[in-house]
């Protein structure tokens, strides 16, 4: 009996599988636990929020939508202190612009201090318009302290790289041994979250090659077999894209 966890994102399927610590993988000898340092727990903490970051992130963003980079004129800058006053100021001129216009605003949002102590700030904004204005012109009009810098994000909407740098300061802190974290991001309330369907599997073990449904493909190197080194159970994951034409191998789990 084993766990499988599924998660859909957009066009593709998350998989993980693992042996539940109660009865472990049959016909294997189980390997030595290992307790977790403080450091490593941190370290598997921040590992998760950046998979649960991304995951958002492409659950909501698409290519088109934008990554704003705002910074400061020497003297706009604000304290560290008061710099979550500055970005939440600005984000609610923002969303007071998007529902004048009926426009669903959806942000996430991080603050940077600079290696010279400079603050600024990263932020993901889905992007809108219509014939009088859109979300480049409401930026500009807001943004006061200094030019923001505007990339639209790419149409892949594979944004792992993307959430690691949002939460990198959260693993400055790990680096420093400061493992009491806290969320480095702020984020709007009506983004969708990932929701993650956990089905209690029968047989007594998966197959090292998992089988593929018909319509999807097995993501280039996304399957990994190996052990947990700290439970020293055997686990599996992979992921499964969606394919818009032809088929695919018909099979089980």
């Amino acid at each position: 009996m084993y766990d499988k966890l599924v998660c859909y994102i957009n066009d593709k399927i998350e998989v993980e599988k693992h042996y539940s610590g109660r009865y472990g993988a049959p016909g294997l000898p189980r390997r030595k636990k290992k307790k977790a340092t403080p450091e490593e727990m941190a370290k598997h903490n921040l590992w998760k929020r950046c998979r649960d970051l991304r995951r958002t992130m492409e659950l909501n963003f698409k290519g088109g939508d934008l990554y704003l980079t705002l910074t400061c004129r020497p003297t706009e800058r604000p304290s560290i202190e008061d710099a979550p006053k500055v970005i939440r100021a600005f984000r609610d001129k923002i969303a007071k612009e998007y529902k004048k216009r009926n426009w669903n605003c959806k942000y996430i949002a991080t603050c940077e201090v600079g290696s010279r102590g400079a603050v600024h700030w990263h932020m993901i904004l889905n992007y809108e318009q219509d014939g009088e204005t859109s979300t480049w012109d409401l930026v500009r009009k807001h943004w006061t302290r200094g030019r923001p810098h505007m990339e639209p994000l790419d149409e892949d909407r594979d944004y792992k790289k993307l959430a690691e740098y949002i939460i990198k300061e959260t693993a400055k802190r790990i680096e420093q041994e400061q493992t009491i974290e806290k969320l480095s991001y702020i984020a709007s309330r009506n983004l969708t979250r990932p929701e993650v369907k956990r089905e209690k599997k029968g047989a007594k073990k998966w197959r090292k090659a998992p089988a593929v449904p018909a319509g999807y493909r097995l993501k280039a190197d996304s399957l990994v077999n190996s052990i947990n080194k700290f439970t020293g159970q055997p686990y599996q994951k992979y992921v499964l894209e969606k394919i818009t034409k032809g088929g695919g191998r018909n099979g089980g789990d």
